[in-house]
């Protein structure tokens, strides 16, 4: 099984269709192959979400949601503790949407929230004894959970997947910035 070409493609130059759509509009086809896109990336979204809620129960993790693992595999891989602000900054969430997810891990027990020696504003968050004893089976829910989705895929296509998301992830980074700087010339 071969894998799509998910390398950008040239634009190829624009006219009006048919249908009488605008010069440089993309046609009606490419408007629903890119519609189909970014619904899939929803139905992707809640496809993991389910498979690592349903990998998590088998492993015996309980009191943790896919997101907030996603924040304690952050502080693992920091290998420091980090501020909320630092983890909101990596995950591209809201300072209030990490608090929430940092007061629920600490009421599970998978993290601690202590003052920072160096600046007593700022507090610090590290994971607990508790997670790095279960650090072995989020790996195991990782690895199952990869192995599943891109069964199929040589490591080519996994190059092609991760280079073209990256890519839609830096142009909406980008186009939000620029709205954002609309917003602030009003």
């Amino acid at each position: 099984m071969s894998a799509p070409d998910l390398e950008p493609e040239p634009e190829p130059p624009a006219s009006p269709d048919a249908a009488g759509e605008r010069a440089g509009a993309p046609s009606l086809e490419l408007r629903r192959l890119q519609t189909e896109a970014f619904l899939n990336f929803g139905r992707l979204h809640r496809a993991l979400d389910s498979c690592v809620g349903t990998l998590f129960a088998r492993e015996g993790l309980e009191g943790i949601t896919p997101a907030q693992s996603a924040l304690l595999m952050v502080l693992f891989q920091a290998r420091r503790p980090l501020t909320a602000r630092e983890l909101a900054e990596h995950q591209g969430l809201s300072q209030p949407t990490i608090g929430r997810f940092v007061r629920a891990l600490e009421t599970e027990g998978w993290v601690s929230r202590e003052v920072d020696p160096q600046d007593a504003r700022a507090i610090l968050i590290r994971p607990t004894r508790k997670a790095r004893r279960a650090l072995p089976r989020f790996i195991a829910v990782s690895n199952a959970m990869l192995d599943r989705a891109f069964e199929g895929f040589g490591e080519v296509a996994v190059r092609r997947v991760a280079s073209t998301t990256r890519r839609l992830r830096e142009n909406l980074e980008r186009a939000e910035r620029e709205a954002a700087g609309d917003r602030d010339e009003r």
